[in-house]
């Protein structure tokens, strides 16, 4: 560390000899005065632990108010949202209820009509089945009489192609046999 003369040394030149010292005295006188002994920095570190000590003692008491506010708080915060939470529930169980029971109804609704409509379709149907068969016996029916005028027709013109054959074969047989009478000679 730099001594006092060898800083007036130093200033010397830059500032000047009255100068130099006049800046040394001030900064020694300064000093001086605004020194503080150690019996004055105890004195003032005592208060400073005393200072502390009560500081710390209020913020100790201070924040265990806050705590305790806090908790308190946290509790009414907790106690209302488990309210709100029930009535929440609450609510939601007796619109599901309601859903449930609207969808119960509306499903029996729509079965209902559904069931209506399978008989009315199940019904169409029968009377058309109904309706096919009669028609289809109708023309079975009429098939089997046409079919059997058609074959007897048949049968007509069998017969008649038939007689027409035997007349024309025994009318040529009757020819052969009576030429070959008449060619024959008698004996």
């Amino acid at each position: 560390m730099s001594t006092v003369l060898e800083l007036y040394e130093k200033l010397k030149p830059k500032l000047g000899d009255e100068e130099a010292r006049a800046l040394l005295e001030f900064v020694e006188t300064s000093v001086d005065r605004r020194a503080a002994t150690k019996e004055d920095l105890q004195h003032t570190a005592f208060g400073f632990k005393e200072d502390l000590q009560r500081t710390a003692t209020a913020l100790k008491e201070e924040f265990r108010q806050s705590i305790t506010a806090l908790r308190e708080e946290f509790h009414q915060s907790i106690t209302a949202l488990r309210e709100e939470f029930h009535q929440s529930i609450t609510a939601l169980r007796e619109e599901v209820r309601q859903d449930i029971t609207a969808l119960r109804e509306e499903v029996r609704q729509d079965t209902t009509a559904l069931r209506e409509e399978v008989r009315q379709d199940i019904t169409a149907l029968r009377e058309d089945l109904h309706q096919s068969i009669k028609a289809l016996r109708e023309d079975s029916q009429r098939l089997e009489v046409d079919l059997r005028k058609e074959i007897q027709e048949v049968k007509v013109d069998l017969l008649k192609w038939t007689f027409a054959f035997w007349v024309g074969a025994i009318a040529i047989l009757s020819g052969i046999i009576f030429t070959m009478l008449r060619f024959m000679p008698a004996r």
